[in-house]
């Protein structure tokens, strides 16, 4: 039995990191249920020699394995997710098979690496890690560690000695839960959830510290195994989900982007072309974009239609320009730019000749960047339903840092 079933304005899982009484008043960023597939479209995989990455319909799950020395499976968020400065930050994985096995690394968490093989470097967040000996809290800033903590030394080591008496092997199916503020500082939270109760099992402040204990606070989430020797390891990850305690302020800055008057000659009535394309920078890729809305004008007698493609191929190169005081990267297609395959198509619709058509663009679909640091695209693009379509193109986009 848990002692953790009482309302406690105490330091408890009653509490939030920022010392507010839990009320379920989240707002939801991310969630992360793997019923058909493995989430392509937001989550990221690395793989090396032999591991492996597989999913299961049937347990909506994503086994990681590895079988021989150099072996990594890695999978990360495209998307890195925004945290407000004040606010609680709640975070839950499941997953089982986390305990310790020879010569292979686990990690679970809220953190980033470089984007070079073997990508283990200026890790960035904090993580859950099973290291083939130890079972521990890490925390890191660019790559300089500002906490490791193992199991042994744990607010609640979870072995039946800590204060809510629970035991847990990270083997069996697990609910782990971490709430933490920064701002610069703070207090990361780490929790299970047991019988349906946040356990805590360890707390670690940095308000009494020097420097911030990680660069940004806003990270993806990720899931690693490892191999170096002899052996083989499994970890299985299931379902993951980021909050915020408390609703999302829109406080960022609107950008706009147009062709300043240059339309886009698109001539054939067999080919899409790229009207306009965006994507982070990429030393800002710790930005949440929402594109609000777009206008695409018929400066001729054509109509035309319109697709919204997430990471579509095509002919040519669009030169992307990097906005002053923005995160954002923007390129204007040419008449040589045209769509080879789709990718993902976000929306569609279709506009008038001589005439201005707005469109809104609403999508859990954001703007990220992969494991190896290729970023996402999303292109506006164009298909005249008669010959020599002049069109003009502009978007305004909200960016949240």
């Amino acid at each position: 039995m848990t002692t953790f079933n009482k309302i406690s304005f105490n330091k408890s899982p009653n509490i939030d990191a920022f010392g507010r009484l839990r009320v379920s008043q989240v707002t939801t960023q991310f969630d992360a249920k793997q019923l058909h597939d493995a989430l392509p479209l937001f989550i990221d995989q690395e793989l090396n020699d032999t591991g492996t990455s597989t999913h299961s319909t049937t347990n909506a799950e994503s086994v990681l394995t590895t079988s021989a020395n150099t072996d990594f499976a890695l999978l990360q968020t495209k998307q890195r997710f925004n945290y407000q400065s004040g606010k609680s930050q709640l975070l839950f994985w499941t997953f089982n098979n986390m305990d310790n096995e020879t010569n292979v690394t686990k990690r679970v968490g809220y953190f980033s690496s470089n984007t070079t093989t073997p990508f283990d470097s200026t890790k960035d967040g904090f993580w859950l890690q099973s290291d083939g000996t130890n079972m521990s809290i890490q925390v890191s800033r660019s790559g300089t560690s500002t906490a490791s903590v193992n199991r042994s030394a744990w607010t609640d080591p979870l072995d039946g000695t800590g204060a809510s008496g629970i035991t847990h092997d990270f083997d069996d199916n697990t609910i782990m839960v971490v709430s933490f503020e920064w701002l610069g500082v703070g207090e990361v939270q780490f929790g299970i959830v047991k019988d349906g109760v946040i356990i805590p099992f360890h707390y670690e402040d940095f308000t009494g510290t020097t420097g911030v204990y990680m660069s940004s606070p806003n990270q993806p989430m990720r899931w690693e195994i490892r191999q170096t020797g002899v052996g083989s390891g499994t970890l299985k990850v299931i379902c993951s989900s980021v909050n915020s305690e408390g609703s999302i302020n829109f406080l960022g800055k609107t950008t706009g982007i147009d062709d300043d008057g240059t339309h886009l000659d698109a001539n054939s009535t067999s080919d899409w072309y790229v009207a306009l394309g965006v994507k982070l920078n990429s030393d800002k890729v710790d930005t949440l974009i929402d594109l609000i809305d777009g206008y695409l004008l018929s400066a001729t007698n054509d109509n035309f239609l319109y697709r919204v493609l997430f990471n579509p191929t095509y002919n040519g190169t669009v030169t992307y320009t990097a906005i002053t005081d923005s995160s954002i990267t923007y390129g204007l297609g040419a008449t040589a730019n045209t769509i080879t395959a789709d990718g993902y198509i976000m929306g569609t619709g279709a506009g008038a000749s001589n005439a201005i058509q707005d469109f809104d663009i609403a999508n859990a679909i954001r703007l990220g960047m992969n494991i190896d640091g290729t970023l996402d695209e999303i292109v506006i693009a164009v298909k005249p339903l008669s010959v020599n379509l002049d069109i003009h193109r502009g978007l305004t986009l909200r960016e949240l840092t």
